[in-house]
């Protein structure tokens, strides 16, 4: 594979709706004191990454890191809707003891034909991943380095859009707050190259720079 170009995302820094477990959504929830101190390990990490572009969800808990990274390398920060967390509707703000309580799913549940069938005012799964394969289009085609600060149900479906993961399989992936998914494009095809980098396994890959070794070929499990 001839490479193009590289494509990470990285997770936001820990909330309180983390820590309380509640769903947050398109809410604009704090930062936890420990999210605090991700965040700043997280602007760290990206600025030795040196990407060429960084672009973010409009919510705050990404826009922190990426408005901190963009300031110290003299570039902007780009908001693109597409990397915003999943619309959980009516269950947005309810924790998952209540969710749990009152009979909720998520991710959604599949209907007799396979289509997830989101709560009121919810984004259908299907919807989810076509909105990263929109994205994935678009940054599969850029040169260089393109950053990208997201939530965990976008990474999730990132890997759905890339691998046709079936609705009911990719929410399976594990994506700690701040963690970082590398993948390399050609221009048509996009491969994972690493995943679940803490900031610091990130930074020490960046300064130390790229070596074949840490290429890996999978289905985009982790």
């Amino acid at each position: 594979m001839t490479e193009l170009g590289r494509i990470l995302f990285m997770r936001h820094p820990e909330t309180v709706g983390n820590v309380e477990h509640f769903y947050s959504g398109r809410r604009d929830v704090a930062l936890s004191p420990e999210g605090e101190r991700q965040r700043d390990r997280a602007i760290e990490a990206l600025v030795a990454w040196a990407p060429d572009r960084i672009l973010t969800s409009p919510l705050s808990r990404c826009r922190c890191i990426a408005e901190g990274v963009a300031a110290r390398l003299g570039i902007p920060a780009t908001v693109d809707d597409r990397l915003v967390e999943v619309e959980f509707g009516a269950l947005e703000g309810v924790s998952l003891v209540e969710a749990h309580e009152r009979g909720v799913a998520f991710p959604w549940p599949l209907d007799a034909e396979g289509r997830s069938v989101p709560m009121e005012g919810g984004e259908s799964l299907e919807d989810l991943v076509a909105r990263a394969g929109s994205f994935i289009s678009w940054a599969k085609t850029q040169h260089g380095k393109t950053a990208c600060v997201t939530h965990g149900g976008l990474t999730r479906a990132i890997y759905g859009a890339i691998y046709c993961e079936p609705l009911d399989a990719f929410w399976n992936h594990i994506v700690p707050n701040v963690s970082s998914q590398v993948f390399v494009s050609d221009g048509t095809r996009v491969q994972l190259q690493s995943a679940g980098l803490t900031p610091e396994e990130l930074r020490a890959r960046a300064e130390r720079g790229f070596v074949p070794g840490d290429s890996v070929n999978v289905t985009g499990r982790n």
